[in-house]
């Protein structure tokens, strides 16, 4: 059974959320499925990363992204009633030759990574399964709170193109997916009960630790130019450190991930050291004692806190994020929602190094037991029809 599927980004190397996600899901369908992969890109894709990918999948096609189309694009956009995200990935010769691909090809199913996608297989005759992955929309309105007056009338309008395109597009095609119940309740009533929920996964065995020195008191890891992250580094240099210094003068912290933005570069001092993309994101989890995610602004769900988890990391994150992943407070990861909050479970684990261990053993087993990526697939191949 052929399956084609359509992304926005080519899915590797793993340093996004949604090429994570894509990665994975596309490893276990091939399993089930001749997969032809259409990619569109903005960037540049190394060899190494197109073979690895050509070893997974039978056919990849890559559409580029020009800046300057781009631009223009969502110049033009200020006309237009779609979302700014969907321009920006939107070419129309790329569209007609993406219809070309799919008439030569044949697919029997066809399978749209994100709405950033849907206007390149929306109008085809084919039995498709949309994966929404995060509420786009929900994800802009919570950026209206923290940002200044410009920017806060251009989220504004993009919260409200997104809302209705979210909705638009939902009955162009038979199946669709989410990745939380927490974003799945953010739909309106007729759609989130035929939304069905499709978890990310952890790969417990590579995310697993193998016992090195301690080097950090505390780790924070993601993609250091996402929005949210930079939100979430300041506001621990901010609200946190201060409190944890009156008691821990010289407790030593590591942000690391890929694309640091200069607000996060700015944070760095005698506490804090910024990483930067690392080939082993691993070493960043387990050279530290304790993982801390103070993330108010993100949705979905956070794959950091999972892969902390499965590394045996005591994880304090918030409530909110919490809610996504479902791990239960003061047993399997602890739960703070002000600065306050946060600084006394830290110093409490770094004084308590039984607790931290004990809090780390029970998140690898919670991981273990819900968010392996093959008990994940499960769900994902229930989407597609058995009948083909």
């Amino acid at each position: 059974m052929k399956l084609l599927v359509i992304s926005p980004r080519f899915p590797y190397p793993l340093e996004k959320g949604d090429k994570l996600r894509l990665y994975h899901q596309l490893r276990l369908l091939s399993e089930d499925f001749d997969i032809v992969l259409i990619s569109l890109s903005d960037t540049k894709i190394e060899e190494k990363d197109l073979d690895h990918i050509k070893s997974i999948v039978s056919k990849v096609y890559i559409f580029p992204l020009m800046k300057i189309k781009i631009a223009f694009r969502l110049l033009l956009g200020v006309f237009s009633d779609r979302p700014f995200q969907v321009l920006y990935f939107l070419n129309n010769n790329h569209k007609k030759r993406i219809g070309e691909i799919v008439e030569k090809e044949n697919p029997d199913l066809i399978y749209n990574q994100l709405i950033r996608t849907a206007e390149y297989s929306r109008d085809l005759k084919h039995f498709k399964v949309l994966d929404y992955m995060d509420s786009f929309s929900e994800g802009m309105r919570k950026r209206l709170d923290n940002s200044s007056f410009l920017f806060r009338l251009i989220y504004k309008e993009e919260y409200k193109r997104l809302k209705k395109y979210e909705t638009v597009v939902f009955d162009d095609f038979n199946r669709h997916s989410i990745i939380s119940v927490q974003d799945k309740n953010t739909f309106s009533e007729e759609i989130k009960d035929k939304l069905n929920v499709v978890p990310n996964g952890v790969d417990i065995t590579y995310f697993q630790s193998p016992g090195k020195k301690k080097k950090y008191d505390i780790s924070f890891v993601g993609n250091m130019g996402y929005r949210p992250n930079i939100i979430a580094c300041e506001y621990f240099k901010q609200k946190i450190l201060p409190l944890l210094k009156k008691e821990k003068n010289d407790v030593k912290i590591i942000f690391a991930g890929a694309r640091p933005h200069a607000r996060v570069k700015a944070l760095a001092d005698n506490n804090i050291f910024i990483s930067g993309w690392m080939e082993d994101i691993r070493d960043a989890y387990d050279e530290s004692k304790i993982f801390v995610a103070p993330i108010f602004t993100g949705i979905g769900q956070q794959n950091k806190i999972l892969e902390a988890m499965s590394m045996e990391l005591p994880v304090i994150t918030t409530s909110a994020v919490n809610k996504a992943i479902g791990a239960e407070p003061g047993k399997e990861v602890i739960v703070a929602d002000t600065g306050q909050e946060f600084a006394d479970a830290i110093l409490r684990l770094l004084d308590n190094n039984e607790l931290a261990r004990q809090l780390g053993k029970a998140s690898r087993k919670f991981v273990k037991n819900n968010y392996s990526w093959e008990y994940q697939y499960g769900k994902l191949k229930n989407l597609f029809p058995k009948n083909f």
